[in-house]
């Protein structure tokens, strides 16, 4: 079912305790899987700022949406402003409750406030008895959450994970809170991105409800065992972007911890770099430090596991050969270079918004450098909206760019790409 490959200096130089591993992921694109049942829910934001063309805007996309269900998909809508309501289910994609839907819609206006988490909170409380659908949101918003404090939303967000629900969060236009979106992603294993103008939210939900579809496995996990003295100190997932990712003890095993994935399609693959704090032996021998395992639900059965072959073990051994030692592997190198590249543009664009122009230019400059270098090509482009480089090699500044290219780069902080 899931390919699972280790990547890592197996050699490691006297008395080191430290190290690094990448685990890649990938679900068999080869297996004939029965798509995992669905359950969508909308959030649609009406605050005042909302109201006109965004507001129509954002009906039409979610009845774009809502017509191209299957009778078997369970669907909710749910409206926010500094309140929410169930406008319409849940229930399950039939003609009759499509029409029920789109009749629905097409009565509610904008007014009032944001308040995030009240469509959050309602949304799960519908739906948290789904677990054997892959639970999906496709959440919208033109502003930022300035109803409530960010601990509510954080809260909220939590509730989501907690019950494996997954976000895909849209902001329209370029007035809505980079930082909050990306972590309403990122912490449900969804994804975050731009809609710039209105009339291109039709398009966006259509191809982010095409993405839900694919799902093949709603839930997965990764179990992680390691012998007696070994510790992982961080695991964060570092493709197809970088998140960190929190561990908890698995109750069957005292040896193993259990890190959600959240849901997989057919082919899709993800990267994960962990850290550990190892004993330390004489050199010549080798000893097993980490051998993982994924833990996954298919439609309609109970949890199976998967061990992994010997390829997806990390085993080390100590050498007196510093040459061996010192070498770094690729994988960790690549995905070294992209965290590097993810921390100069975030600090690249805080001194945008700071003024500070000379250390903007330095921080967006070397981000543009390690994008080109390492093959990020999404990024590359993106900055070259905000950066531009002369025939010598210069870096100055965009002073033409728009409010949607920095808000489009600061949406994709954290993307990486995999090692070519």
């Amino acid at each position: 079912m899931f390919s699972i490959r280790a990547h890592h200096n197996p050699y490691l130089r006297r008395d080191q305790h430290i190290m690094q591993a990448v685990l890649s992921l990938q679900l068999d694109d080869t297996v004939q899987l029965t798509p995992a049942p669905l359950a969508l829910a909308i959030a649609l934001d009406q605050s005042a700022s909302m109201s006109g063309p965004k507001m129509r805007a954002a009906r039409d996309g979610a009845i774009k949406v809502i017509e191209a269900l299957d009778e078997n998909i369970l669907f909710l809508i749910v409206p926010f402003n500094d309140t929410s309501n169930v406008l319409f289910g849940p229930a399950l994609g039939t003609p009759g409750n499509k029409r029920k839907a789109t009749s629905a819609l097409q009565r509610i206006d904008a007014s009032y406030g944001t308040c995030m988490s009240k469509a959050l909170d309602t949304i799960v409380t519908c739906l948290e008895s789904e677990q054997a659908r892959a639970c999906k949101i496709l959440f919208l918003t033109d502003g930022k959450n300035e109803g409530e404090p960010r601990a509510r939303l954080d809260a909220a967000i939590e509730r989501c994970r907690a019950a494996n629900m997954s976000v895909s969060a849209w902001g329209v236009g370029t007035d809505w809170d980079a930082a909050e979106l990306r972590h309403m992603a990122d912490a449900t294993h969804g994804s975050a991105d731009i809609i710039p103008h209105p009339q291109q939210i039709a398009s966006a939900f259509t191809a982010s409800f095409q993405e839900m579809r694919k799902t093949a496995i709603p839930h997965a996990r990764l179990g992680l065992w390691c012998p007696a003295g070994v510790t992982i100190t961080h695991i964060q997932q570092v493709y197809p972007n970088i998140v960190a990712c929190t561990s908890e003890p698995d109750a069957t095993n005292p040896r193993q911890v259990l890190v959600s994935l959240g849901s997989f399609a057919a082919g899709e693959q993800r990267d994960y770099l962990l850290d550990l704090e190892i004993p330390v032996h004489e050199p010549g021998m080798q000893f097993l430090m980490a051998r993982p395992s994924v833990l996954y639900l298919l439609a309609g059965g109970s949890e199976q596991v998967q061990k992994s072959t010997q390829e997806g073990w990390v085993f080390v051994q100590w050498t007196d050969n510093l040459q061996l030692a010192a070498q770094i592997e690729d994988h960790i190198a690549h995905y070294t270079n992209q965290e590097a590249l993810s921390r100069n543009l975030k600090e690249g664009q805080e001194a945008l918004v700071a003024g500070d122009v000379a250390r903007a230019t330095k921080l967006l400059g070397d981000a543009l450098i390690q994008s080109e270098q390492s093959g990020n090509d999404k990024i590359t482009r993106l900055l070259s909206n905000l950066v531009l480089r002369d025939a010598k090699g210069t870096i100055r500044l965009n002073t033409q760019a728009d409010a949607v290219a920095r808000k489009t780069l600061a949406i994709n902080v954290g993307q990486t790409t995999k090692l070519k």
